[in-house]
C-alpha cells in the first residue's frame, strides 16, 4: 500500500514571516483597507470603515513600544492579523490550489469545477492572545461563504485550537456544492475583474484554480469589545 499525505497551505502575517509573498494580503481579492500603514500606528475607527485592517491588539502594540525603548530585547515576533467589524464590509479571499497536478478527469468536466475534487478542508484561526469575553467569536459571529455556498455552522477546533479556554481556530469546511474559480474569472465584491497587477500577487495565470471565500462580521460585533480577527488561513488539498 502507498500512503500519500494531503497538501496543506497556510497564510499568516505573524512576524517573523519567512515568505513575505505568502502573507494574508497575498490571498485578498477585495475588502481590505490601505495596507501600507506602519503597524505601530494606532488604527482609528475610520480605518476600520475602509475595510478589514492589518492590525495588532493594544497589548501587543504597547508591549512592542516598551521593548523598543530597551533596544528590542530580541523581541522579533508580532501577532499581525486582519481585523474587521460590520462597518468593514465583506472581505473576499481567493485560495489558490497548491496541491499535486490533476491528470485524471474521470469525474467529467462539470465535476472538475466541484471544490471537493480539489480542496478537502478550510481552517481559520485568530491571534492567540487574551481577549474580552464579548469579542468576536469565529464560530458564532461571522458570515462565511465558501465557493458560493453559505456555511450554516462553523465548528470549533478543540485542544490545539484553543488558548486560555477560548476557541482560536475553527473548521469552516468545504461544502459539497462549492465550486472552484479560475483566477481569470475572479471578481471583487463590487463585480470588478482583477487587473494584471492585481493578479501578480496570487502567483498564477488566468487558468489557475482557486477557492473564493467571503467573510463578514455579524452586526453584534463591535471594535470596543473586540473585532473579528483572522490570523491564519489554512486549507487542505489533494
Amino acid at each position: 500500500n502507498e500512503y500519500i499525505m494531503k497538501e496543506l497551505s497556510c497564510r499568516t502575517s505573524f512576524l517573523p514571516a519567512t515568505d513575505h509573498s505568502k502573507t494574508i494580503p497575498s490571498i485578498v481579492v477585495s475588502g481590505m483597507a490601505e495596507g501600507d500603514l506602519d503597524i505601530m500606528v494606532d488604527r482609528t475607527d475610520d480605518h476600520y470603515k475602509e475595510g478589514w485592517v492589518l492590525d495588532v491588539s493594544k497589548v501587543e502594540r504597547d508591549t512592542k513600544r516598551k521593548v523598543e525603548k530597551c533596544g528590542g530585547l530580541g523581541y522579533i515576533d508580532m501577532k499581525i492579523a486582519l481585523y474587521g467589524i460590520p462597518d468593514s464590509g465583506k472581505l473576499r479571499l481567493w485560495l489558490p490550489f497548491e496541491g499535486p497536478s490533476h491528470d485524471h478527469h474521470e469525474h467529467g468536466q462539470s465535476a472538475d469545477r466541484n471544490a471537493k475534487h480539489w480542496f478537502d478542508d478550510l481552517i481559520i484561526c485568530e491571534a492567540n492572545e487574551k481577549r474580552d469575553a464579548e469579542a468576536c467569536k469565529l464560530d458564532q459571529d461571522m458570515d462565511i461563504v465558501v465557493g458560493g455556498v453559505p456555511i450554516p455552522s462553523i465548528h470549533p477546533v478543540e485542544g490545539a485550537g484553543e488558548y486560555l479556554k477560548r476557541t482560536t481556530c475553527v473548521n469552516v469546511g468545504v461544502p459539497k456544492d462549492a465550486v472552484v474559480t479560475t483566477l481569470g474569472n475572479v471578481r471583487t465584491t463590487e463585480g470588478r475583474p482583477l487587473s494584471a497587477e492585481d493578479k501578480k500577487k496570487f502567483g498564477g495565470d488566468d487558468g489557475s484554480l482557486g477557492l473564493v471565500v467571503d467573510i463578514a462580521a455579524k452586526s453584534k460585533v463591535t471594535r470596543s469589545h473586540g473585532a473579528c480577527c483572522l490570523s491564519h488561513i489554512v486549507w487542505e488539498q489533494h
